[in-house]
C-alpha cells in the first residue's frame, strides 16, 4: 500500500508536469515530505487526500488503487491515457505542433470561462468542460473543434498569439451555441438541476429525477433548442414538463 500509492503520487505529478515543490506549496507540506511518500518511506496523513486528489486531478478510488485496473503494469499514465480516449467527448479542441505555444499561452488566461459565462447568459447554454489537445495528424498550423468525434469546424492560421488563442475559444462557443441540441448530454442537464436546486429551493426537489428523469429533460431542452427558443427560462420549462405529467 505504502509503495503502490507513493508511486501513484509519483507518476501523476510527473503526468502532471509538476515538481515537488510545486506539488508541496500546493498542499502546503514540505517537499521533504513529497520525496518521503513517492520513495516509500512514509504516507500523507488522511486530511491531505482531497487535495491530493484535487491537485492531480484524480479521484480517491484511483489514488489508493482501489479500481479496476485495464493495464497489466502499474503504468498509471498509459492507464490514464487510454481511459481519456476510451469515449468521445461533447467538446474538443484539437490542433497541430505549431500551435502549441499560442495554446500554452492562452490556457493561463480565464477566457474560457469568460465565453462560457457569455454563452449562459446570452443563451441559457450550459458549454461543458472544454478538452484541449495536440494532434501530430494535423498539419502543425491547423485546428479543429469536434463534438462525439464529429469535426464542428477546422481551419489553418498564419499567426499565433493571444488573439489567436481568443478567436479560436469564440469559435469553440459558436460552435457550441450552433450545434447545442446535439451537445447537450444527461450530465449537463444535471449540473444544471443541481444548480437550480441550489439557487431557488423546492423548484426541482421532488420532481427530479424522481418524476421527471434528465434523459426526459434533455429531450425537452433539444425540442426548445431546435424550435429556436432560449432554455434561460429553465424554472417555467420544469414547470411545464411537470404539468404533462
Amino acid at each position: 500500500m505504502r509503495n503502490n500509492l507513493g508511486e501513484t503520487i509519483c507518476q501523476y505529478r510527473q503526468m502532471k508536469k509538476m515538481t515537488q515543490n510545486e506539488f508541496a506549496s500546493r498542499l502546503g507540506v514540505t517537499p521533504q515530505a513529497v520525496i518521503k511518500w513517492e520513495r516509500g518511506n512514509g504516507l500523507p496523513d488522511v486530511s491531505l487526500l482531497e487535495g491530493i486528489c484535487k491537485a492531480l486531478e484524480v479521484n480517491a478510488n484511483t489514488l489508493l488503487g482501489l479500481d479496476e485496473k485495464i493495464v497489466e503494469n502499474g503504468d498509471v499514465i498509459a492507464e490514464t491515457e487510454i481511459k481519456n480516449t476510451m469515449f468521445s467527448e461533447p467538446l474538443v479542441l484539437e490542433f497541430g505542433i505549431d500551435v502549441v505555444p499560442c495554446i500554452a499561452e492562452g490556457i493561463k488566461t480565464d477566457y474560457v470561462n469568460e465565453k462560457r459565462k457569455d454563452l449562459v447568459r446570452k443563451t441559457g447554454m450550459l458549454m461543458p468542460k472544454l478538452r484541449i489537445m495536440d494532434n501530430i495528424q494535423l498539419a502543425g498550423n491547423a485546428y479543429r473543434i469536434l463534438s462525439y468525434d464529429h469535426v464542428l469546424f477546422e481551419t489553418e492560421i498564419d499567426s499565433f498569439d493571444i488573439e489567436t488563442y481568443q478567436k479560436m475559444i469564440d469559435n469553440v462557443a459558436a460552435c457550441c451555441e450552433k450545434n447545442y441540441a446535439s451537445i447537450i448530454n444527461k450530465n449537463i442537464v444535471k449540473m444544471m438541476v443541481n444548480n437550480l436546486t441550489e439557487l431557488f429551493p423546492g423548484i426541482a426537489e421532488d420532481v427530479v429525477p424522481a418524476k421527471i428523469s434528465y434523459l426526459q429533460i434533455e429531450r425537452k431542452l433539444q425540442s426548445y433548442i431546435k424550435q429556436g427558443k432560449p432554455i434561460r427560462d429553465f424554472i417555467h420549462i420544469l414547470e411545464e414538463m411537470e404539468e404533462e405529467l
